[in-house]
């Protein structure tokens, strides 16, 4: 379970996110929507650790995480990937594997056959065209087995085969109880594969929905948002 709660952030006199509150349960898959500067990266790097917040909490199992701390249990893929151009997908992974505590050897052959990336491990790098990059990026996201994984717009660059192999998997992986939160800006994409959605917008999750049935997700998501995100 990922709990946020009061989740306060500025960057100088910008007030990004200003008390934001969402639980997402065990074996959920919560879409978050927004305008381009709305927060939405903010708020998963927040999650990761990657940020620091000026207020708030989050929380996973009921363990309150530590600002700005490596999180356990968390696995993440956030804005574009950065990894070593003259290593292959494999060395990759296999050099991040052992950084971390209690992965076996194998798993990196088990995450790159799930992310659908096997049969170009052993390619460079620098090889690799967006969507293989995407492809070993969630190979990565997958490698300690998380209980929330972090997705920021995972669906970006890729085709549709790729697009419907993530949305695949994240529906796998939400069925052992993992705990997701992906965004994205196709929200036909996003409801595709959500069960559940939260809209940011003026620094605070304005609308929620448990139930994805039967509603018009794009339509709402019209009606709530404000004109502040910079694509207006």
């Amino acid at each position: 379970m990922l709990q946020i709660s009061k989740i306060k952030k500025h960057y100088g006199e910008k007030q990004v996110l200003n008390g934001v509150d969402l639980t997402v349960g065990d074996g959920r898959i919560c879409g978050l929507l927004g305008l381009n500067g709305e927060g939405k990266s903010t708020l998963m790097k927040i999650i990761c650790g990657l940020v620091r917040p000026d207020g708030g909490s989050v929380c996973v199992d009921d363990r309150e995480l530590k600002p700005g701390s490596a999180p356990v249990g968390i696995g993440a893929m956030i804005e574009v990937p950065a990894f070593y151009g003259g290593l292959s997908g494999y060395d990759n992974l296999e050099l991040l594997r052992k950084l971390c505590d209690d992965v076996p050897p194998e798993r990196v052959g088990e995450v790159l056959r799930v992310a659908g990336i096997a049969n170009n491990a052993h390619k460079k790098f620098r090889t690799y065209s967006q969507g293989m990059k995407q492809r070993l990026y969630f190979a990565f996201a997958l490698l300690k087995k998380p209980r929330v994984l972090i997705l920021d717009e995972p669906f970006s660059g890729v085709d549709p085969v790729s697009v419907k192999l993530f949305e695949d998997v994240i529906k796998a992986i939400a069925q052992t109880g993992c705990t997701i939160l992906v965004s994205g800006h196709i929200i036909a994409e996003l409801k595709n594969v959500c069960d559940c959605a939260a809209i940011l917008d003026g620094g605070k999750i304005k609308a929620y929905f448990n139930d994805l049935s039967g509603v018009d997700l794009e339509k709402e998501f019209l009606s709530t948002v404000s004109a502040s995100g910079d694509v207006r």
